[in-house]
């Protein structure tokens, strides 16, 4: 409560008046489907009393200058395009904003042509999506209340898709696996860019992304187009903006997601080169250094994660850009600190956990005309994790290492692709990938005083190979048809993998569009799966699991969007998922990989096959009223139905089969003085519970271990999930600087979620633990 009363204080030492200040916002135009700069466009600030425009250059770059601090709303138009219209873009006073813009040319005779300005803020980046995808941006991450500005946990805000729980960002999306996610940043696909995270998993507990250095991306929950492989359940496809290639800025931010500096501009002024930086540091870690504690004991997560990008325009050879993401992290848990309210220490258990992720790559970008361009990219990526877990004695509480890992994966990748935009009408596109990755993986468990089982234990390389070409034809303004074909082949067992995939949007009118897709996808399995042995003995094992296929599925989605008003929508999508080829046990069992992905471990499972099946069916309906006239609601229902069958034939609820869920969210922005708004943001999320496989109490007694019956597994749900979140935001523009506190209640009715059950063989009883409680996250944020 300390911190909140700190932070009350310092809001209101800033409530004096101040004068009107401005601040400038920039940006590039280029065509949508060649991405070739326009220059020459018109860019407008509109629903303002003075008139700021500017236009484009040769290079389509555009600067708005002395625009008002606050919210604005801008307009693009250029002959022979469709207007686009972007309201709600926020202006600083101490930054400026970026805004890139796409303009579509139109296929209509130009004297036929009606231009209309929409917002289509929300419509993907990548135009060959036409389906179950949408835009997500900066400012949406940093307002909605509870998203800890991560864009996962915003991303559980959108139809379709829910958390699996609150101590982690893991994102289920329409009753699929997390790991069914693909990261994708400037055109490389990541490992998963979270702290404490591990191999064959997408989520974890901190996102090493920042949001202060993203730009506008794309998410994707079903068919997505070719340009995707290596994914089942979805898409983020990521993108880092550039530096400001005017002037130098700085950033400091303290929050949850720790103690953070950032510094951007040119590398020299005059010049189109720039730079990006950003470092962050773990708060808690920083006061645990300073003596203060906050309830964790020896569990203080330290971690630190560094963004950078490099942007290299030039006149003739094309634009160099270098990027980069790095992040270490550490943690202890000691049985001391066991606690019902604690989530991860054990009783009797001491363990440490430290992981490493990072990736980089070198990108180049030519138009060969202004209808052909090349991208290429180079990149590595690493992530590793290591730890142990020590039992104590029950005498004297002497450590004995029951289990130990040390597990690494290295990734090497090299992108081709190539965009043409043939005509208004045609634009294709064609892509090639190769992933080198190279691998150790080791681990052994404790079976008999002194004497391990070791589960994994290699040192190799395996490389995917991925191919992937797409067509879109507009015969006029209404039809967009996009089909496309991925191909996929992995030479550590020679499995491939063949992948059609088809998407139709018509525009009935100004107001009605009705979209529909298809296609096919596949996946490997995560890496440590395939080199886990099959324990026949004490002593003796076999590698089986290097010979698994991909899982594979069937996406089919048909949808309809209702633009009601200019600032109203209502979106609405039904879609059947058929996931086969899945792998499960060879002996006939309830397991199976989809229903992986949702923690800290990979399965052990070492004789899998691919025999296994799995449905996901549902509908989802959003009613969003964007932010306009200092205001925004968002409101998303899903309903749908997720189920596998293992070996065992047996046809089950998933784990992630919660069966609803609902989301409403909304926002209230206040001018209070001048140059100086406060906001109230708040979210209502209800949700089915999570299944899971119920504790037979009577043989765990017997057996002095926790036991889970084969027969009744994933047969129950824990009680539905409910969270209310509020959030308290004031904003100063000074002349230059900007200052931003905020104050972000999450779990306001303190609602006791269930995390997960599990045996205390000590008292022999079953102890259920729940997820996070009320917390208030204070967050300072100064540019200048």
């Amino acid at each position: 409560m300390r911190a909140i009363f700190i932070f009350f204080v310092l809001l209101a030492a800033t409530m004096a008046t101040a004068q009107s200040n401005t601040s400038n916002i920039r940006g590039v135009v280029t065509d949508a489907q060649s991405l070739f700069p326009l220059p020459g466009v018109t860019v407008l600030v509109v629903g303002i009393d003075s008139i700021i425009g500017a236009s484009t250059d040769i290079d389509g770059q555009f600067l708005l200058k002395n625009v008002p601090v606050g919210r604005n709303a801008l307009q693009f138009s250029y002959i022979g395009y469709e207007t686009r219209y972007v309201s709600n873009v926020l202006v600083f006073s101490g930054k400026d904003l970026e805004v890139n813009m796409s303009l579509t040319e139109s296929v209509m005779n130009l004297d036929a042509a009606e231009i209309v300005a929409e917002d289509k803020s929300n419509q993907p980046k990548n135009d060959m999506s036409t389906v179950s995808a949408r835009s997500f941006t900066v400012e949406e991450a940093m307002r909605y209340s509870g998203s800890l500005q991560d864009p996962s946990r915003m991303a559980q805000n959108y139809a379709g898709v829910s958390n699996a729980s609150d101590d982690r960002n893991d994102i289920i999306i329409r009753g699929n696996s997390p790991s069914g996610v693909l990261w994708r940043m400037e055109g490389v696909d990541i490992p998963s860019p979270n702290h404490f995270s591990t191999l064959g998993t997408t989520g974890g507990p901190v996102s090493m992304l920042n949001i202060n250095n993203l730009s506008n991306s794309d998410f994707l929950t079903s068919a997505f187009p070719a340009d995707y492989g290596n994914a089942l359940a979805g898409v983020f496809d990521l993108r880092l903006r550039s530096g400001n290639k005017q002037n130098h800025e700085f950033l400091g931010q303290l929050g949850f997601n720790g103690f953070e500096i950032g510094a951007e501009g040119p590398f020299k002024k005059g010049k189109n080169a720039s730079f990006l930086f950003n470092y962050r540091y773990s708060t808690l870690a920083i006061f645990n250094a300073m003596g203060l504690e906050f309830g964790t004991g020896s569990a203080v997560p330290q971690y630190q994660d560094f963004t950078f990008k490099l942007d290299f325009p030039t006149k003739k050879a094309g634009r160099f850009g270098v990027f980069g993401v790095g992040g270490t992290s550490f943690i202890e848990f000691l049985a001391e600190d066991a606690t019902e309210n604690n989530l991860f220490s054990a009783e009797r258990e001491n363990s440490q956990f430290g992981s490493t992720t990072g990736w980089t790559g070198i990108t180049h970008q030519y138009f060969f005309n202004e209808k052909t361009r090349s991208n290429f990219v180079v990149a590595a990526s690493t992530s590793g994790i290591d730890g142990f877990i020590d039992s104590l004695s029950t005498i004297n509480d002497s450590p004995t290492r029951i289990f130990g890992v040390a597990n690494r994966q290295d990734k090497y990748s090299a992108i081709l692709s190539v965009n043409s935009k043939l005509s208004a009408k045609h634009t294709i596109r064609a892509g090639a990938q190769a992933d080198v990755n190279a691998f150790s993986l080791k681990d052994s468990v404790l079976f008999a005083p002194g004497e391990y089982f070791t589960q994994s234990d290699f040192d190799g390389n395996a490389t995917l190979l991925q191919a992937n070409g797409s067509w879109q034809y507009r015969p006029n303004e209404k039809s967009t048809l996009t089909a496309g074909m991925h191909l996929q082949h992995f030479l550590l067992n020679n499995s491939s993998a063949v992948e059609p995939r088809i998407g139709y949007k018509y525009q009935v009118n100004q107001q009605h569009a009705l979209t529909l897709g298809a296609g096919m996808h596949s996946q490997l399995q995560p890496i440590p799966v395939y080199f886990t042995r099959e324990r026949l003995s004490l002593t003796t094992s076999v590698l089986n699991n290097d010979k698994l296929d991909f899982n594979k599925a069937l996406h089919a989605v048909v949808g309809h969007n209702w633009q009601v008003t200019e600032y109203f929508r209502i979106q609405s999508e039904v879609y059947y998922q058929y996931l086969y080829n899945v792998a499960v046990d060879r002996d006939s069992s309830s397991f199976s990989m989809l229903n992986v992905g949702a923690d800290f471990n990979m399965p052990d499972n070492g004789d899998l096959v691919n025999k296994g099946s799995g449905e996901n069916l549902g509908f989802e309906l959003t009613l969003e009223r964007s932010f306009n006239r200092g205001f925004y609601v968002l409101a998303t229902a899903s309903i749908f139905e997720s189920n596998y069958t293992g070996s065992d034939g047996i046809t089950r609820s998933t784990a992630f089969n919660g069966r609803y869920v609902y989301n409403l969210l909304g926002g209230r922005e206040f001018a209070i003085k001048e140059n100086k708004t406060l906001s109230f943001d708040t979210k209502v999320t209800l949700a089915g519970g999570r299944w899971y496989s119920p504790i037979d109490v009577e043989n765990s007694i017997a057996n002095n271990q926790e036991i889970r019956p084969e027969n009744t597994a994933f047969g129950d749900q824990y009680a539905p999930y409910f969270r209310w979140d509020f959030k308290i935001t004031f904003r100063t523009n000074g002349k230059k600087i900007a200052q931003q506190w905020s104050v972000d209640l999450r779990n306001v009715t303190n609602h006791q979620n269930i995390f997960m059950q599990t045996y205390n063989a000590l008292n022999q009883q079953i102890e259920t633990r729940y997820q996070m409680g009320f917390f208030p996250d204070v967050q300072y944020r100064i540019y200048f």
